[in-house]
């Protein structure tokens, strides 16, 4: 090795160990740090997270990529997803059978006690990816642990991202996929409901489900989303807020979207009947923190794909939890 790559290589290691030990971790006032992962080390804290969106790894069958481990890696202090084309194809899981997928990409989750409950201000700060059909996207799925009841089982929806350049767009909301038995919309084909119990019923069909956040228009014009920025959510007993800044910490900004509870509706573009029901902020949350670089080849989600774009990559710097009082 020359002496010029030496200290080049030895004054890159200092300052990401200088921005390491400088870091400012602090939350919003009178909060106190739970969990996090600043990605400063080789290999995924496995106590922490797990591969994919959820323990078995299974995607969902609007996606054109499966998780894969190699594609999960560490550069510089940050965590790095790699998007890349399958020659020959892979075989992963869907929610209705095996499939070969001729992409993969790299998405992670929080197991066991390391999830989004009451009274937690969330933050992550990432650059996002910029790919046709790229899809980065930051959100939570409830765990059905305790006292659970329907109502309370909803998706988060951090954020949502199409990294095309001419379409790009990003989003916010909550989806609930679990409902009442008297909630269930009677024009709903049988095939699209699941019975839990009996009066629990699940539905997956996306025009029938309740949704908060479409129709809301937020001026992000501000925001470069193809440089990093820094996003955080804040949850409390008796309400939800979003933010989204360039440089954090997030929390000191204006929320974009706010949630009290009240009247929620389907999201149909006119497809099906208008449907509303009763919605709060769960009792008792309780939800895995997701993080994926999904592909969809859907014109609708930025796609086609542009194989010349890939690989690509979606880096992440951080992921912090904290928990902050009830008044807040």
């Amino acid at each position: 090795m020359s002496y010029r790559l030496f200290f080049c290589c030895l004054f890159v290691s200092c300052c990401f160990q200088l921005r390491a030990e400088n870091v400012d971790k602090s939350g919003p006032p009178g909060s106190t740090f739970v969990f996090g992962d600043e990605f400063n080390a080789e290999v995924l804290d496995a106590s922490i997270w797990g591969l994919g969106i959820n323990e078995k790894n299974v995607q969902n069958t609007s996606v054109d990529c499966t998780y894969l481990k190699k594609n999960i890696s560490f550069r510089n202090g940050f965590l790095v997803f790699t998007q890349r084309r399958e020659n020959p194809p892979v075989i992963g899981k869907t929610w209705s059978a095996e499939k070969a997928f001729e992409y993969s990409s790299g998405g992670i989750h929080t197991h066991g006690e390391f999830a989004l409950k009451n009274n937690m201000y969330l933050e992550l700060r990432c650059k996002l990816p910029s790919n046709n059909g790229g899809y980065g996207a930051f959100w939570t799925m409830s765990n059905k642990v305790g006292d659970w009841k329907p109502e309370d089982l909803l998706e988060i929806d951090m954020f949502e991202f199409i990294g095309n350049r001419e379409k790009t767009r990003f989003w916010s909301g909550l989806w609930w996929h679990d409902f009442r038995k008297n909630e269930v919309p009677k024009t709903l084909d049988v095939q699209h409901v699941k019975e839990r119990s009996a009066d629990h019923f699940f539905v997956n069909e996306q025009r029938f489900k309740a949704h908060f956040g479409e129709g809301i228009k937020v001026d992000h014009s501000h925001i470069d989303f193809y440089s990093f920025i820094t996003f955080g959510l804040h949850v409390t007993d008796r309400e939800m807020k979003w933010y989204l800044v360039q440089d954090g910490p997030a929390w000191k900004s204006e929320p974009y979207l706010v949630f009290r509870g009240g009247t929620v509706r389907n999201r149909s573009y006119g497809q099906v009947a208008d449907l509303q029901w009763e919605r709060n902020v769960p009792e008792k949350m309780n939800a895995r923190i997701i993080l994926n670089y999904a592909l969809r080849n859907a014109d609708w989600a930025g796609g086609p794909t542009v194989e010349s774009q890939l690989p690509s990559e979606m880096l992440v710097d951080y992921v912090r939890v904290y928990r902050t009082t009830v008044e807040q």
